[in-house]
């Protein structure tokens, strides 16, 4: 299992990049947010030897703070510069080519539509990157995915990072979707103050990001806004031969998926196991 990704991430495109001075835009981030926070490094106007060293030097500022370097599409770079993690978008490599590459390290994929997410799956990501959750001038033209494909990527049991178009007064209407956290570009580099911005998303943010519920009698934590069919999925359990009851009530197959759990439910899980 993956460990628990921050809740805010700044993601950097190529206009964040060529302004310079990132690292140091990057330190008074991680000096708001700490731990809770991620830095995504993606650009398309590095080459490889100048995007390493751009990485080293951001995974230096955020380090002191705890905060995560995430590098987007090269995990060649990723893996030489200390990065927690790689995040996929379209095209390129494949979450299994990256494991080849950088073995250990969390591999997430953008999605932006059903199709992508059904991908993502079959692939084997780690955790999801959904949106654009509203419109966004990072994707001129394309249409806000909305707070739907954020409730399917949840019901897949992994960490859903929702992005597209957020301010800090979005943070909690995306995570009541099912997401794990939030992901910026614009409301974070191009204010004036990228303290004050981070700050402002993490008040926005609910205190946990995890809620406590028992299975099978056992305490499990799980992401805020997982589903019944989700939490399935998360134990590897296909919904056509298991019985669940959710305090005290068994749930039909067909409303797993509508089914969010709360801080304190219990699960009871019976598996079927075919034979002959």
């Amino acid at each position: 299992m993956i460990p628990q990704l921050p809740r805010l991430h700044a993601v950097t495109d190529d206009r964040v990049v060529a302004r310079g001075g990132l690292a140091a835009r990057a330190a008074e981030l991680a000096a708001a947010a700490g731990p809770e926070l991620a830095v995504h490094l993606r650009t398309r106007i590095l080459g490889g030897a100048a995007l390493l060293d751009l990485a080293r030097a951001v995974g230096a500022a955020l380090t002191p703070h705890g905060s995560w370097l995430v590098v987007n599409g090269r995990a060649d770079v990723a893996r030489a510069a200390g990065a927690r993690a790689v995040q996929l978008g379209r095209g390129g490599l494949t979450v299994s080519e990256v494991r080849r590459v950088a073995p250990g390290l969390p591999v997430g994929r953008s999605v932006h539509d059903i199709a992508e997410l059904r991908a993502a799956g079959a692939e084997g990501a780690d955790f999801l990157v959904a949106g654009p959750l509203f419109a966004t001038a990072s994707h001129p033209g394309e249409p806000a995915a909305g707070p739907g494909l954020v409730r399917a990527a949840a019901a897949t049991g992994l960490q859903v990072l929702a992005i597209g178009g957020l301010e800090p007064g979005d943070a909690r209407a995306a995570l009541e979707a099912g997401a794990w956290g939030v992901a910026a570009v614009r409301a974070l580099w191009e204010g004036g103050e990228p303290g004050a911005a981070a700050r402002a998303f993490l008040e926005a943010l609910p205190a946990a990001a995890t809620l406590p519920v028992t299975v099978n009698g056992e305490s499990r934590l799980v992401p805020a806004g997982t589903t019944l069919r989700g939490l399935l999925a998360q134990l590897d359990l296909d919904p056509r031969a298991v019985v669940v009851e959710h305090n005290r009530r068994i749930v039909r197959r067909d409303g797993l998926e509508s089914a969010r759990l709360s801080a304190g439910d219990a699960v009871e899980l019976v598996h079927f196991v075919g034979g002959g």
